[in-house]
């Protein structure tokens, strides 16, 4: 009869010990794969804005930019539409280069969502090439809200909302 209480509190504490590495497992995945996910998104807003920048400053082919930005944002984004019809500051300059830099405070995306967040910072402190009127014009820089969806696999940005604009340094 003594027996029987030793078993039970062995199994009780196997139990225990077999929950806790799971509940560890469940923990490490989900970091993994929100590790994964936030590198990817960090990639793609980090290069898919230096692209937006180069095809509104360098007159870069449009299509470059479907890798990085959902069709329907290419359609809405107010700078880019201006570039195309040669409305932009950048139309009378030849730019051969910039130093583009983008900044990530906050992203956030559950493993299992389509959908992510992420406030970013973006900078171009230094514009290369020559203007008619002299100087190319500086590059607003400013601290955006950008919102990105899964597509086929793919991170794509699908909103970037200006929360302000900031000192550029």
């Amino acid at each position: 009869m003594k027996q029987k209480p030793r078993w039970t509190l062995e199994m009780l504490t196997a139990g225990l010990a077999v929950l806790c590495a799971l509940l560890v497992l469940g923990l490490l995945t989900v970091a993994f794969y929100f590790s994964m996910n936030a590198t990817n998104i960090y990639i793609i807003i980090k290069d898919g804005m230096a692209r937006r920048a180069q095809v509104i400053m360098m007159d870069e082919p449009v299509s470059q930019l479907d890798n990085y930005f959902s069709s329907s944002w290419i359609a809405r984004d107010d700078w880019l539409q201006s570039a195309l019809n040669n409305v932009d500051p950048y139309r009378d300059c030849t730019v051969t280069g910039f130093d583009h830099r983008v900044s990530l405070q906050r992203v956030w995306c559950w493993p299992w969502d389509d959908t992510a967040s992420a406030v970013v910072t973006e900078r171009i402190p230094a514009i290369d090439g020559k203007a008619a009127s002299g100087t190319v014009p500086d590059w607003p820089a400013g601290k955006y809200n950008v919102i990105l969806t899964k597509e086929n696999g793919n991170w794509k940005i699908k909103d970037i909302t200006l929360l302000e604009w900031i000192q550029n340094d």
